[in-house]
């Protein structure tokens, strides 16, 4: 069994996987450098060490993009995509405030291709609460969506609304926006706005994922 990587590797490697992914070749150094935000390239030259020691690359010598996968699933690129954990999102109500880690992610997980395909960018993000228990969302499940401020009646959306974010369904009636819970529970209440809100992404669909205790929540990149 490989070692486990700390958060900074995980992201360094989801990175190249993605990119080799979507370029067939590696990145340098420099792109990675870039990606990460750091100034300095030794530190990645570090990180990247750190991989190869780990069992999760191989650097061969003398070359630019000379950075090679070593997963267990040697195929894993050829049916899945990685997407960056962007943020966690408020379901139950406008209670959960965006932070000022816009672009920041420390997590990703691997889908299948088919469920992003003809899609723009996608990030996923954590549900936060059950107001949308009755479409499978649930508090702690990954929600895939797909970055847009594009949305049609009747779509599940991730919405700003001032500086807080929510996951309902789109309504538009009379020149009112209802951003509509999907629950059973008479606890949780439709939303009714004006046009002070902005739509972040579509979602495409809900992973489960391990129910969470989560307070604070940050914005979609680009909205």
């Amino acid at each position: 069994m490989k070692q486990p990587l700390t958060t900074k590797q995980q992201k360094i490697h989801s990175y190249i996987r993605q990119y080799i992914s979507e370029n067939s070749d590696s990145p340098t150094i420099d792109e990675i450098r870039q990606f990460s935000g750091v100034s300095a390239l030794n530190t990645i030259v570090g990180h990247l060490k750190a991989l190869e020691q780990k069992g999760y690359i191989l650097r061969r010598k003398h070359a630019k993009r000379n950075i090679e996968l070593r997963d267990s699933n040697s195929d894993i690129g050829t049916w899945s995509v990685t997407i960056p954990v962007m943020a966690s999102v408020g379901c139950d109500d406008l209670s959960t405030f965006t932070s000022d880690q816009e672009h920041m992610w420390d997590e990703s997980i691997d889908v299948d291709r088919k469920l992003v395909v003809g899609k723009g960018e996608v990030v996923a993000v954590r549900a936060v609460g059950n107001s949308m228990n009755d479409a499978d969302i649930h508090n702690g499940d990954y929600i895939l969506i797909e970055v847009t401020d594009k949305a049609e009646n009747g779509d599940r959306v991730a919405a700003i609304v001032g500086d807080m974010v929510t996951v309902k369904k789109l309504e538009k009636t009379k020149g009112l926006i209802i951003l509509r819970p999907e629950s059973a529970d008479p606890k949780y209440k439709p939303i009714f706005l004006s046009e002070d809100f902005k739509i972040a992404g579509k979602v495409i669909c809900a992973i489960p994922g391990k129910s969470m205790d989560i307070t604070e929540v940050v914005p979609l990149p680009n909205y």
